[in-house]
């Protein structure tokens, strides 16, 4: 994961080219996903491009979409994918790093995401990798045709994370997983 800087880069120009550009929180939705990407950009208050560690092959993109440094609290912003990797691979790796930047770089006390409450295989996942689902948001993402979908709110606290982080790792030690987070390269 490397983190993008600048209003527009290379790698989110990619994604918006991107045939296969899928949106990983949400069901299906009649709105057009490059339109989506480019909204969602501007409300993302921190965003990382996913590369494939040998090749530099773009993934997807994802980040956090709200910190709240005096609340101590990190929202993940939607995960983007180009689909050239199985969708919960990639959640797990992206939901591990994404949680350790949280509580290891911006040192939350709370990391939160919302998913569509749908998609019961990628809530499942989450709950698998250390994630509490709190709720259910009625009509939280909104449809221009359909109706609007519900949304779980899954959360982890910082008292949580060093067990969390042993469970997540536990998770992913069966997958050859390259992705790191730019502190984890040898100096």
């Amino acid at each position: 994961m490397t983190r993008i800087t600048g209003a527009e880069s290379s790698r989110a120009r990619q994604l918006r080219e991107a045939a296969m550009l899928r949106r990983l929180d949400r069901g299906t939705s009649d709105r057009p996903n490059t339109a989506c990407l480019a909204a969602a950009r501007d409300q993302v208050d921190t965003a990382f491009a996913i590369a494939a560690a040998g090749s530099g092959d773009l993934l997807g993109v994802s980040g956090f979409g709200a910190i709240d440094r005096h609340e101590k609290r990190a929202t993940f912003a939607p995960i983007w994918t180009v689909g050239r990797l199985n969708e919960a691979v990639l959640v797990s790796h992206v939901a591990h790093l994404m949680t350790r930047y949280a509580f290891e770089a911006l040192e939350v006390e709370r990391a939160e995401l919302h998913l569509d409450w749908r998609l019961r295989r990628m809530l499942d996942l989450y709950v698998d990798l250390g994630f509490r689902c709190e709720g259910r948001l009625r009509a939280y993402f909104a449809a221009d045709a359909d109706p609007s979908a519900d949304a779980a709110v899954l959360s982890m606290v910082r008292s949580e994370w060093p067990s969390v982080v042993r469970r997540q790792r536990a998770v992913l030690a069966g997958e050859t997983w390259r992705y790191r987070l730019p502190s984890d390269r040898p100096p």
